[in-house]
Parts: structure tokens; sequence; C-alpha cells
């Protein structure tokens, strides 16, 4: 199935956010977990945190609606 602007808008609005949140809320405690302060349970629940709190739509496949972006504006992803 085809994925439409509309569809691959909504993705990456969640990728762009999500990147975001990651940088603001769960890297520090991913830095935290390297030092040996804290476990891994204890940094992947904090990026957990952020995939509940922006999910992707369902039923689009991801890659295929960021591709999609990228054809339509030359924006890169990661």
């Amino acid at each position: 199935m085809a994925v439409t602007t509309e569809e691959a808008q909504a993705v990456q609005s969640v990728y762009v956010n999500r990147k975001y949140l990651y940088g603001k809320q769960s890297d520090k405690y991913m830095i935290q977990y390297q030092l040996g302060r804290i476990t891994k349970e204890e940094w992947e629940a904090k990026r957990q945190e952020v995939k509940d709190m922006l999910p992707y739509p369902s039923g689009i496949d991801k890659k295929e609606a960021l591709d999609k972006i990228v054809s339509l504006t030359g924006w890169t992803y990661e």
C-alpha cells in the first residue's frame, strides 16, 4: 500500500519530535547508564516513556513514509 503525503508527514512529525525528546529526556539517562550509575532498564524505561507519549501512526510503514518525505523535500534522517 502506498503511503499518502499526509501519512508520511504524520510519521515524520513523530520521528522529529521523538528525536528531540530523546535528547531532552532520555539521553541523559543513557549517559548515566554508560557511567554505571543506573541500570539499563532505567534508561530503557525513559526511552519507552517517549515512545508511549509519541506513538507512530498504526498501519503505516515508517521507512516508506520517511523515504517519501525525503523524495518530496530532500529532508534527511538518520
